[in-house]
């Protein structure tokens, strides 16, 4: 499953577009969980995440190197948004645009907003936090901006008026 990924580092926003197994920072604690629900579970290939298995402040640049070739400018997103924008009913129909997860290495935390595919914020290396949140719209400016969201455009807020007509396609 192909997702979005908002990383915070070093005080700088950047933007990702990968498989979403990439993106769970606790490749061990993910594994333990099915072997604790009785799975057999293959033993972990972490070439398939450049050779490591815990994402944490030790392997953070060397991580996000590797991650460079899925590296995406929010501009492109925006373009694609504005593409598709037009014809989308509701948020379902650009969703795969949008972010899934956030990555703050600035202060050691990760918030996952989803509807499907593991719970991300659950796999986060010791010392971190993890939690289930719309960090769209809740993260204070000094964590995630507005002028770093690519759907929100003089003075436009995209992700709010696809919301909105979605609530009115469903009566809500």
């Amino acid at each position: 499953m192909m997702i979005v990924t908002v990383v915070r580092s070093r005080n700088n926003i950047r933007w990702f577009r990968s498989d979403i197994d990439i993106w769970i920072l606790d490749w061990n604690k993910w594994r333990d969980e099915f072997l604790n629900a009785g799975y057999e579970v293959p033993e972990l290939d972490v070439s398939e995440r450049f050779g490591i298995t815990v994402v944490n402040q030790e392997t953070a640049e060397r991580f996000l190197s590797a991650v460079l070739i899925f590296e995406i400018s929010k501009n492109n997103l925006h373009t694609e948004l504005l593409t598709r924008y037009t014809n989308a009913k509701s948020w379902w129909d650009v969703s795969d645009l949008f972010p899934t997860v956030f990555v703050d290495f600035d202060k050691n935390r990760v918030g996952a907003f989803y509807f499907e595919g593991p719970g991300i914020e659950r796999y986060v290396p010791d010392g971190w936090i993890g939690e289930f949140v719309d960090f769209a719209n809740t993260y204070n400016e000094d964590v995630f901006p507005s002028s770093e969201k690519f759907w929100i455009s003089d003075g436009f807020d995209i992700l709010k008026i696809l919301n909105e007509r979605g609530s009115m396609l469903n009566g809500t």
